[in-house]
């Protein structure tokens, strides 16, 4: 039999080192970390060729480049609204608005067409007077009540509503709205909302004091304060119902002097009407 070396056989015998207990967490922590290491590095950035190439956003193309459009001449504006004529011929009495009468009122208001102070003298006959009950809110803030007369006008197919406040003894409108029969109103703060019922659902008119008249509301909550004066630079007063081309009925052959054919403020205040429609 064949002897080993003494070195041989020795190494054989001796005892493999074993790591101390307190650093085996040591050693699987770091395990680990290469292990995950290995992992990141075969998820990172890899190469999928030359990128897309990139073009500049769209522009403007002018089709007249060489056009330049001619200058806008904005029309001189005054900072206030021409008013309503006056109703000389009747005086504030001491108990107030409330206290006139609205047909009486009608009969001398100079803003009043007369075919609509004609239908107005029927009152007070109760099957032929156009006139409603007057209502009496306070749509200025000044404390004191302001006078509302409407007369439906079945014959020619509109309302006529008119709002007087009074400035010292004398009276004076700051609204007349011609509107479809069987419009309505009511206050909602101090704003004066009219409502009618039509083709298109039904249309909401609301309206505000700006210091002068009642003004439709524009779209952003405020009034219009402003007027347009023509180029001459002559004074303007809006155009009373039966003034103009634009207080003229459908009707070819209606007298100069008629009732509107069109609803809103437009010609009797100088402002744009915001309306509301709901169906």
């Amino acid at each position: 039999m064949r002897s080993l070396p003494t070195g041989s056989r020795t190494a054989r015998r001796r005892p493999r080192p074993r790591l101390p207990r307190a650093l085996l967490p040591a050693v699987v922590a770091a395990c680990a970390a290469v292990t995950a290491a290995g992992c990141a590095a075969q998820a990172g950035v890899r190469d999928d060729g030359a990128a897309p190439s990139l073009s500049a956003p769209a522009s403007a193309v002018p089709l007249w480049p060489r056009y330049t459009p001619p200058a806008v001449t904005t029309p001189r504006e005054k900072s206030d609204f021409a008013r309503y004529l006056p109703v000389d011929k009747v005086k504030v009495p001491s108990g107030g608005l409330a206290a006139l009468s609205a047909k009486n009122l009608l009969l001398h208001d100079p803003n009043v067409p007369s075919v609509i102070q004609k239908e107005v003298s029927l009152c007070p006959d109760g099957s032929r007077c156009p006139l409603r009950d007057t209502a009496h809110p306070d749509l200025t803030g000044d404390g004191r009540d302001e006078l509302v007369v409407a007369a439906d006008l079945p014959a020619f197919e509109r309302t006529l509503l008119q709002v007087y406040t009074a400035s010292g003894r004398t009276v004076r409108p700051v609204l007349i709205y011609w509107g479809p029969p069987g419009l309505t109103g009511e206050t909602f703060g101090r704003d004066l909302l009219i409502s009618a019922i039509g083709g298109d659902g039904r249309v909401t008119t609301r309206f505000r004091w700006n210091g002068t008249v009642m003004a439709a509301v524009t779209p952003d909550g405020g009034t219009a304060t402003r007027t347009p004066v023509p180029e001459d630079g002559a004074a303007t007063r809006p155009p009373a119902p039966g003034e103009g081309a634009a207080a003229r009925t459908a009707d070819p052959g209606a007298a100069p002097e008629a009732v509107p054919s069109s609803t809103g403020t437009a010609a009797d205040t100088g402002t744009r009407t915001e309306t509301r429609t709901t169906r």
